[in-house]
């Protein structure tokens, strides 16, 4: 039925007019555009909360460590593929602390029981695309522990880097067994990493002793610690990488996906002609590469593109292994830096703390505390923070 107002005339309806619509559309795209930056920004900076948490319990944990066993966690350093090889597999830190992460059943399954002299509980062959792991480790090695990831980091939660290492190994009990199984295994990433130095000098060569509070070899006391706990870093990120190995280079927006693989391409100043270790293993190591010595004249972006034989992905691949391309850094390229890393087959280089957070990364100190370290910090201040010995008075040797 029509209405019809008090003259007669059809009142008029209710609603929007086109124009009024388009308008309210267009205040509505206004604000949300306004409010999605500070929703992605209250997200980030909860996962930023998550991360100083979870690298905070890192620190501790290496604190409880040192005081039951009066040091710091020495990463281990086992032998690779060949009697004469220095040391290269072996347990890191992160595998060390797990009673004090509140994970002493997965402690207690790694099998640390493995000797050196018969086989190594996680290596690196030589030569070959992949690296293996001894099948006792495995399930370890496989288990993802949201303590050692950040959650900024979206990518890869595990690694295909491994396979089963074939022969034998004595198991738990010294019964001794054949593995046949050789085939490829999914092993669990991190983005914590242990500092192994200012990177200067020759303490890029985590294979021996460093400046950094852990390195090859040796288990560190707060004696050792002439900086002050304050002052010198005990851990802090990097990103995962991409999980490949190519001969292609990164993309320049992405140098954190891989790093500088130079394989065979650099001989360490400690091997002899004839490639033999053995006046190495027996001097305790003499460090370095030759013609790399890590000074403010060496160019990390320049290393990056020489002595190369591939790229890979395997930044963080395995956090238990305590190659230093697994799970450690250095201080000598600032945070964040705009070029891939660069490291030799045993697993030492250069390799930065990178992260997903905007502007830097987390870092703990030796005191337990974190702090956010921006990516335009002082470059001579970023080494003093790596080195635990120079006292603030000169860069670290």
């Amino acid at each position: 039925m029509r209405v019809l107002s008090r003259y007669g005339a059809r009142r008029p309806g209710f609603g929007f007019t086109l124009v009024e619509l388009l308008v309210v559309i267009a205040i509505i795209g206004v604000l949300i555009g306004l409010l999605l930056p500070a929703v992605q920004a209250a997200r980030e900076a909860g996962r930023r909360t998550q991360c100083v948490n979870n690298i905070k319990q890192i620190a501790l944990a290496c604190q409880n460590y040192h005081d039951v066993n009066n040091a710091f966690p020495m990463p281990t350093g086992y032998r690779g593929g060949c009697s004469n090889c220095p040391p290269a597999g072996g347990f890191s830190v992160h595998a060390l602390i797990l009673p004090f992460m509140e994970q002493t059943p997965l402690y207690e399954s790694i099998a640390y029981w493995i000797h050196k002299d018969e086989g190594t509980a996680i290596q690196w062959r030589g030569g070959t695309d992949y690296q293996q792991i001894a099948p006792p480790c495995l399930e370890a090695a496989q288990t993802r522990l949201s303590c050692y990831r950040c959650p900024s980091d979206g990518g890869n939660a595990t690694t295909s880097s491994f396979t089963v290492e074939p022969g034998g190994y004595y198991d738990r009990s010294g019964k001794w067994v054949v593995n046949t199984d050789a085939s490829p295994q999914q092993v669990a990433a991190t983005n914590y990493m242990a500092n192994y130095g200012s990177g200067t000098g020759y303490n890029y060569d985590s294979l021996v002793m460093t400046d950094g509070l852990f390195s090859g070899r040796v288990a560190r006391t707060y004696a050792h610690i002439l900086d002050g706990s304050s002052a010198t870093a005990m851990f802090s990120e990097a990103i995962v990488g991409d999980d490949t190995r190519s001969a292609e280079e990164p993309d320049p927006m992405r140098p954190e996906s891989r790093c500088a693989y130079a394989h065979g391409q650099v001989q360490w100043r400690g091997q002899t002609e004839g490639g033999e270790w053995g006046a190495w293993l027996a001097s305790g190591g003499d460090p370095g590469l030759v013609g790399i010595y890590g000074d403010e004249n060496l160019d990390v972006a320049s290393l990056s593109s020489s002595y190369i034989t591939s790229w890979n992905g395997w930044r963080g691949y395995c956090w238990a292994i305590c190659k230093a391309h697994a799970t450690g850094f250095s201080t000598f390229s600032a945070p964040n830096p705009p070029y891939p890393d660069w490291g030799v087959e045993l697993g030492c280089g250069f390799f930065a703390a990178r992260s997903r957070h905007p502007g830097g990364v987390n870092v703990a100190y030796a005191d337990g505390s974190v702090h956010f370290i921006g990516d335009s910090i002082d470059r001579q201040t970023w080494w003093r923070i790596g080195a635990m010995n120079d006292c603030g008075s000169k860069l670290p040797n």
